[in-house]
């Protein structure tokens, strides 16, 4: 909510639908994020056995 610039009674008056499909969007981020740090992890475990 922070980063949207949300206040709680914003939140609130999303609909159902709407608050899932915030939710899902920021699973959906997390999980990429996630992904790229472990790919950062191998291309730095990579380069130290060089």
């Amino acid at each position: 909510m922070n980063e949207y610039h949300w206040t709680p009674q914003t939140w609130l008056n999303f609909s159902n639908r709407e608050r899932a499909l915030v939710i899902a969007g920021i699973d959906m981020r997390r999980a990429e994020e996630k992904k790229q740090e472990k790919e950062a992890e191998r291309k730095a475990k990579s380069k130290a056995h060089r």
